[in-house]
């Protein structure tokens, strides 16, 4: 079979591979596809590429481990990368996503494949059988979606919150939609107006560039003067923390979604922290109870994700994809192993 490798920085290629074999409790998955994530681009950057690539993962069973009663050779079913031991340290004070078997847990060899070995443990807690309504290009936003409702939830927003999220790329406007969901005002700043005329259509009801010289001022027009109660930061930009802190109130909060990029360290002014009681939180990524709750939300229809897909291409394209991301051509990349509309 075709699996997708690292290579030099930023580069990847296809290497031909045994298919997996399938161990007591485990399933073979014949991918439909796969979506391409910042974190995978991540581990091409720098340089000693490595990691495994690919795990927003949808396919069919096409083989079924001893033991395995939940699942049968057919189902069409859409996979999570991680799992928590639900016993250590980490996971008894949730965090979950800190867990040392969370980190070490993965899919073999990874979604960019044509087949994927599904472990014992993510049968039991990441794998979701699909109903004949789901799509595989939606069911694939599982992961991503579980990942944005824990930032959510650690975020700690309440209804009439104001929400000002930094990047409106597929994270960021799944985000608009959750804190829209919960009854947030949200803005929205990016610098692409394509994106910013897209994040219209999420219930978002500001959207603005990085520079404009007017941000400031919409926001703490709408909050009486206070500023946004949360600045999501999405981008893994350093300097996007510089924003956030004239953007957010006293006593709000700033939240890291993504990692930063090399750009340099980031400015974290100490005497506002501490005389403005600001908080800084992050989000790693979800556990199997977001995973559920994500995948029910899709199952409803409540999330509009396949607007957020904006290139469809061939594994054997997959290269093309990760060019276009990393020039930020692309909002959101679905890999096909067989092929598919560009």
């Amino acid at each position: 079979m075709r699996v997708a490798v690292p290579a030099r920085p930023a580069t990847v290629r296809l290497e031909d591979r045994p298919i997996p074999r399938v161990g007591p409790g485990e399933l073979l998955l014949k991918v439909h596809g796969c979506g391409l994530c910042g974190s995978d681009l991540a581990k091409l950057r720098g340089p000693a590429p490595g990691g495994i690539l690919g795990h927003e993962v949808v396919g069919r069973v096409a083989l079924v481990g001893e033991g395995v009663v939940d699942f049968r050779e057919g189902d069409r079913v859409v996979v999570a990368h991680h799992v928590p031991c639900f016993a250590c340290h980490y996971c008894l004070r949730g965090s979950p996503s800190m867990c040392p078997t969370f980190k070490a847990s993965n899919l073999d060899p990874g979604g960019f494949a044509e087949f994927v070995r599904v472990p014992a443990a993510n049968v039991r807690f990441a794998t979701f059988s699909l109903p004949p309504s789901l799509s595989d290009e939606v069911a694939a936003f599982t992961e991503p979606t579980a990942c944005c409702l824990r930032a959510v939830k650690r975020s700690r927003v309440q209804a009439g919150d104001t929400a000002v999220v930094l990047g409106l790329g597929s994270i960021g406007l799944l985000m608009v939609q959750l804190f829209h969901r919960n009854g947030l005002q949200v803005i929205g700043v990016e610098p692409r107006p394509e994106r910013r005329a897209l994040a219209s259509r999420f219930g978002i009801i500001h959207t603005l560039g990085p520079e404009d010289p007017s941000l400031t001022e919409v926001i703490h027009g709408l909050t009486e003067g206070r500023g946004a109660d949360l600045v999501m930061i999405t981008v893994g930009v350093p300097s996007a923390i510089g924003t956030a802190w004239n953007l957010v109130r006293d006593g709000g909060m700033l939240h890291l979604f993504a990692g930063a990029e090399g750009e340099g360290p980031a400015p974290l002014p100490f005497s506002q922290l501490y005389h403005r009681e600001l908080s800084v939180t992050a989000t790693y990524s979800s556990s199997p109870a977001e995973l559920r709750e994500a995948f029910d939300l899709l199952c409803q229809g409540v999330l509009r994700v396949e607007e957020l897909i904006s290139h469809r291409l061939p594994l054997s394209r997959l290269q093309e994809g990760i060019d276009l991301l990393l020039r930020h051509e692309a909002l959101k990349v679905f890999i096909t192993p067989n092929g598919g509309p560009s």
